[in-house]
């Protein structure tokens, strides 16, 4: 029976008003629904499976400390990102910026035929290049392409979550895609290589 009054219609809402009186079953609720998406999250920024746990463990921790501040002005899932958002951003600024390898790749044309050779393969195989893709890019635009493509959030609720315009958004993205085209098309041309 446990969590069973999170069970209902508008559960979010009735979890959140449980939790600012105290009730820390709902809150587990809260923990259990978004653990998995924080932690994928903080992974795609800070790819540390140890920093990826702490910075999720920070977040719920500063979630319920501040839930009381939540007025429902946006979803309850785009307040959550933003926190993770937040918390990454101040994880990375903690540590020694890492080089972005992927700006020192030519920023030549994309090979089409690299790429399309990316559809030919298995979706284990193609799961791989694309997340060593994802991982050479910089980690804030790793999270935003992960927010629009695998949580399909919209353009106005990944500013919401940043902090940034619309515009930057966009450009952003236009720019992650570019990068994360030209990174696929290398580990492509370079598997292609050590097989021939």
């Amino acid at each position: 029976m446990r969590h069973i009054y999170c069970m209902h219609a508008n559960t979010e809402i009735h979890c959140i008003e449980r939790i600012k009186k105290g009730d820390h079953e709902a809150f587990s609720w809260i923990v259990d629904k978004y653990k998995d998406l924080v932690y994928t999250l903080c992974i795609k920024m800070l790819s540390s499976a140890e920093d990826a746990e702490e910075a999720a463990q920070d977040v719920f921790v500063k979630v319920y400390k501040s839930i009381n501040s939540f007025r429902g002005n946006s979803k309850f899932s785009t307040w959550i990102y933003r926190i993770t958002y937040n918390q990454c951003i101040s994880m990375i600024r903690k540590k020694v910026k890492m080089i972005d390898l992927v700006d020192e790749l030519s920023d030549g044309k994309i090979d089409d035929e690299t790429l399309d050779a990316l559809e030919l393969l298995k979706q284990e195989e193609r799961s791989f290049f694309i997340k060593q893709a994802m991982e050479a890019l910089p980690e804030t635009d790793a999270f935003v392409l992960t927010l629009f493509y695998f949580e399909e959030l919209s353009l106005e609720e990944i500013c919401e979550v940043t902090g940034q315009t619309n515009n930057n958004i966009r450009i952003r993205l236009h720019r992650a895609r570019k990068k994360m085209y030209i990174v696929l098309s290398e580990l492509m041309k370079s598997e292609i290589n050590s097989i021939l």
